[in-house]
C-alpha cells in the first residue's frame, strides 16, 4: 500500500512539472520586532514559470489585484509588497510600497553558498536533505528535496538541487513551510508588465532615505492633502482638530517596532 501511494504521489510530481506553471504555497512565521518574542503568520506564494523565473507574493496582495483586475475596490486588504520579489535568470527584483507609491529596487541575483550536509529526513510525502547557509547576518538551515527537481524557494532563497520544502534560521525569527502544490490557479500577473512606470525604481541606498524621510515625518502627504486620511477617536468619532506632532510620534513608535527584516544587514537605521 506504501509502495502505490508513493507511485501515485511520483505521478503526481511529474504532472506538475509538466505545467507550464507551478504554484507553490508557503507558511511564514516570522518575529517583526527582533526585541519581542511575539510573531506574526501570512500565506504567500511562489509562482514558477520556468527554471529562470519565478515571482514570490503575499496571499494579502495577490487577493488585492485579484479583486483590482475584476473591477470592484481592493481597499480592505492590507498589501505586503516587503514580500514581493521577482527572480528573472541572473535579476532579482524586490517591491517595497509606501503610501501610494511602489518602489522596485534591482540587483543581481546573489551568490548564495550553501553547504549540503549528509542530513536527510522525510517532511510529509517529500524526502528531504538538509542544507545550512549563512547571508546578511543570519544563519540559515533549510531541507529541500529532489523530488521537485525546481532550484527555487521562498524570498531570496534558490540554488539547491531541489525545491525548498521548510527554511528558517537559528534564532527563529523566520520560518518558510512548504503547504501546498498546484498546477490549476488564477494568475492575476497574466500579461503584467512588471517594466510598469507604475514602478518608482530606486537603489537600495535611495530607498532607505526615503524610509528615513518618512519616518522623519510620516504625516506629510497628508497633511499637503496628497493622501485623504481619516482619524477617529475611540468611540469611533471623527476628529477635526488633529495633533500632527502627537500623531508623527505614534507613528515612529510603531515604524521602529518594525525592525527585523529577512536580510538583516538591510535593516533601516533610523535616527
Amino acid at each position: 500500500m506504501k509502495t502505490l501511494a508513493n507511485t501515485l504521489f511520483l505521478i503526481f510530481t511529474i504532472q506538475l512539472l509538466s505545467a507550464q506553471k507551478i504554484r507553490v504555497t508557503y507558511q511564514m512565521k516570522y518575529k517583526p520586532d527582533s526585541t519581542q518574542t511575539a510573531t506574526k503568520e501570512n500565506t504567500l506564494f511562489l509562482d514558477i514559470y520556468d527554471t529562470n523565473s519565478s515571482r514570490f507574493y503575499a496571499e494579502s496582495l495577490y487577493k488585492s489585484d485579484s479583486i483590482r483586475n475584476s473591477g470592484a475596490n481592493p481597499q480592505s486588504f492590507s498589501i505586503n509588497f516587503n514580500n514581493a520579489v521577482v527572480k528573472n535568470n541572473n535579476s532579482l527584483k524586490k517591491y517595497y510600497r509606501l503610501l501610494v507609491d511602489v518602489y522596485e529596487v534591482t540587483t543581481e541575483m546573489p551568490q548564495l553558498e550553501w553547504k549540503i550536509t549528509l542530513d536527510k529526513k522525510k517532511i510529509g510525502e517529500y524526502e528531504c536533505q538538509q542544507a545550512t547557509l549563512k547571508y546578511k547576518n543570519r544563519q540559515w538551515t533549510a531541507w529541500f528535496t529532489q523530488d521537485v527537481p525546481i532550484s527555487d524557494g521562498p524570498s531570496i532563497f534558490k540554488g539547491l538541487p531541489g525545491l525548498v520544502v521548510w527554511v528558517h534560521d537559528n534564532k527563529e525569527n523566520y520560518e518558510f513551510f512548504l503547504k501546498q502544490l498546484s498546477k490549476d490557479f488564477y494568475d492575476p500577473y497574466k500579461g503584467v508588465d512588471f517594466n510598469s512606470e507604475n514602478f518608482i525604481k530606486v537603489n537600495k541606498d535611495q530607498l532607505n532615505k526615503i524610509y528615513i524621510n518618512y519616518y522623519l515625518d510620516p504625516y506629510k502627504e497628508a497633511k499637503m492633502g496628497k493622501v485623504k486620511m481619516n482619524f477617529v477617536d475611540e468611540k469611533g468619532n471623527e476628529v477635526k482638530n488633529i495633533n500632527w506632532n502627537e500623531l508623527a510620534k505614534n507613528k515612529q513608535e510603531v515604524i521602529k517596532q518594525n525592525n527585523n527584516p529577512i536580510e538583516l544587514s538591510d535593516a533601516v537605521k533610523y535616527p
